[in-house]
């Protein structure tokens, strides 16, 4: 990823590009190109203290002066209520992605180069500057600004007493505050003890309009270094005491710049753009590499939950795609093990205090769905035997029926969900008290991820050798199939109901994109003719450039963008807001019914280039609203999103490329 001039050269160009490192373990350093935070998640430190559910920012940033010549040059930004100060992103000549982020100022014949990376299991943010070139010496003061305040959070006024710099030793430093210690370390330098609010910064991309994003920030004071032309400089931010040597910085420094490159040579991807190599990049920073994780699968940032489906949707982009098939069967492992733990059914998400939290009916059969794809990719092997044991266990668990989820197995060989609990499917929305999509009965999606399991199970059954088992499976699928086909097919519209509720014989007609899996999944219930007719419908009506709008334009209750009242943006979410994992969908069941409409494919893809070099820089956010401009929200990078773009490029591009 390369930015020029042209592309920072004024506060909202640089402001609207946001970069992000990561250590593998859920920490991270998130801010804009330009070091201006404009959401209350940014910050150069931010990791989430053991035993606590939020993520705490403990270092915001750091502010850079240059001093030449009797001259003085601030090379950071701030947003204040009514003005930008100081305007360093004029300096900025350039930024680079890789192998980390780093950034070029230029100030006459003073070349400065800033980089950023985090070592991997470190709860640490080092910060490098290079001076690469320079008339004669010059002197560069480093302030850091600490929040201490979990990162939904603002500290909304300055509160004296709140902080105390409680260790110091030459340019190291230690500071306590709100219940968190911080420390600061320069490898060089003078400390200059000059406590300061930064008071009233404003936070202007916050998506919550009804709570202040007006932030205040504390300063113990700086350290201040003459460096000439060739001269290296580090900062390390962290969590606890620094011990660290130049020498182990460095060797943090260059594994950091290798694993670029072991990235992009692991992947099944041969990733001959920069925008591929970018994804491939960002699917770095979704994976947890410790040995024993919650899950290896981090939901986007800046959330970092743990959740069922989001792993198992992006689960073959961000694993197999990309080479890393053993985070992929120990993602399956993991969650096997916490689904045979609660009698083979399957949680929503995992609490940071590993307790499970059971809400929607589908998790389990995204499980399957996974473990199918891993198959797939793998093949059929021994040493596997038990991920597909326990996809035909969790396969069998639905047809007794769930009363957690509120779920049985009906004669007709249907799921039915007897709740209004929007909880129980993945647009699950309430705002103000009200369900924003009201859903119960029969659901389409999760009837065509039962119909798929029955047939992947069937498939499982006699990989094993298992006969009077692969029996069953084929038996209950072609009943479910001839009970799908009869229940869901809206012949007027040649496309599928989005619920049916059989107790009231209720039928949702609104064109929802929930249909889309019904001919996208590897084993469909449809006649091509009908699975067509659905692909059809999701792009006439639902089709935007970033992904399937969550309602037909038509109706109305649409509401295309995420403006206004908290509750106004929520109802967006799932009744008018795209998701670009549902465009994922849309392609493989296109080009599964179009095989030579490759370059259509492309073209359905090619918009994200544009989208990769904004916002967060390569990463895909979760939505984007359903109408012009199409402006991003939620997570940034999010998993199931780039998940399902590099799982379309590995499965039904690459060979076209």
């Amino acid at each position: 990823m390369y930015l020029g001039k042209a592309d920072v050269n004024t506060y909202d160009k640089g402001a609207g590009r946001e970069y992000l490192v990561s250590n593998g373990r859920g920490g991270y350093g998130f801010s804009t190109v330009i070091g201006a935070n404009t959401r209350r998640e940014h910050g150069l430190l931010v990791v989430r203290p053991e035993g606590k559910t939020q993520h705490s920012v403990l270092v915001s940033k750091i502010e850079e002066t240059i001093f030449h010549e009797k001259k003085k040059y601030q090379l950071s930004t701030n947003r204040y209520k009514d003005l930008v100060y100081p305007d360093g992103y004029r300096y900025l000549q350039e930024y680079q992605g890789n192998p980390f982020p780093s950034m070029l100022f230029v100030i006459h014949s003073i070349l400065l180069k800033k980089s950023i990376f985090m070592p991997q299991g470190k709860a640490c943010t080092i910060v490098k500057y290079e001076l690469l070139a320079a008339p004669d010496k010059i002197r560069i003061d480093l302030r850091p600004l600490f929040a201490h305040r979990i990162n939904s959070e603002v500290c909304p006024e300055p509160g004296k007493g709140e902080f105390d710099l409680f260790y110091r030793e030459n340019s190291t430093i230690g500071v306590e505050g709100k219940g968190h210690k911080s420390y600061f370390k320069a490898t060089s330098g003078t400390w200059a003890a000059k406590p300061l609010w930064y008071e009233n910064l404003i936070y202007e991309q916050d998506d919550i309009p009804e709570t202040p994003s007006v932030d205040h920030l504390w300063s113990p004071g700086y350290v201040s270094n003459d460096i000439a032309e060739g001269d290296v400089l580090y900062l390390i931010l962290s969590d606890e005491p620094i011990t660290m040597s130049i020498e182990e910085i460095i060797s943090f420094e260059t594994e950091c710049s290798e694993r670029f490159e072991n990235i992009l040579e692991q992947a099944n991807l041969p990733a001959l753009s920069s925008a591929e190599q970018d994804m491939i990049a960002a699917s770095y920073h979704l994976i947890d590499d410790r040995d024993d994780p919650v899950s290896p699968v981090y939901t986007g940032y800046p959330s970092v939950e743990f959740k069922a489906r989001d792993t198992f949707v992006s689960l073959p982009g961000l694993t197999l795609a990309t080479g890393r098939e053993k985070i992929a069967a120990r993602a399956l492992r993991i969650w096997a093990d916490i689904c045979k733990e609660n009698d083979w059914v399957m949680p929503e998400r995992i609490a940071p205090d590993k307790k499970c939290v059971f809400e929607a009916a589908d998790n389990g059969l995204w499980f399957v769905y996974a473990a199918d794809k891993y198959t797939k990719h793998v093949g059929i092997r021994e040493e596997d035997a038990d991920i597909r044991d326990a996809a035909r266990k969790i396969t069998d668990r639905y047809t007794t029926g769930i009363n957690a989820l509120d779920l049985t197995c009906e004669k007709n060989l249907l799921l039915k969900v007897d709740s209004d609990d929007p909880l129980r499917h993945w647009m699950d929305a309430v705002a103000a008290g009200e369900t924003v999509v009201h859903r119960r009965g029969y659901l389409v999606e999760v009837n065509a991820l039962w119909y798929n399991a029955l047939k992947v199970s069937e498939k499982f059954a006699e990989a094993d050798n298992d006969i009077p088992a692969k029996e069953k499976y084929a038996e209950m699928a072609e009943k479910c199939a001839d009970s799908f086909r009869e229940i869901f097919w809206n012949n007027e519209r040649k496309c599928l109901y989005d619920w049916i509720d059989p107790a009231v014989s209720a039928k949702d007609t609104a064109i929802r994109p929930n249909q889309i899996l019904a001919a996208s999944l590897s084993y469909s219930p449809l006649t091509d003719d009908m699975a067509r007719g659905v692909t059809r419908i999701c792009w006439d009506e639902l089709y935007t450039t970033y992904g399937l709008r969550t309602l037909d334009p038509r109706q109305d209750k649409f509401k295309g963008r995420s403006e206004g009242r908290l509750d106004q943006r929520m109802k967006a979410r799932f009744r008018g807001m795209a998701w670009p994992w549902l465009l994922g969908e849309f392609i493989s069941a296109f080009l599964k019914y179009n095989p030579t409409r490759t370059d259509l494919g492309w073209i359905f893809m090619r918009p994200f280039n544009s989208h990769l070099r904004h916002r967060c820089l390569g990463g895909i956010a979760e939505c984007f609203d359903g109408m012009m401009p199409y402006k991003p929200h939620g997570d940034v990078l999010s998993a199931m999103a780039l998940g399902e773009l590099l799982r379309v490029l590995h499965e039904n591009l690459q060979f076209d490329e």
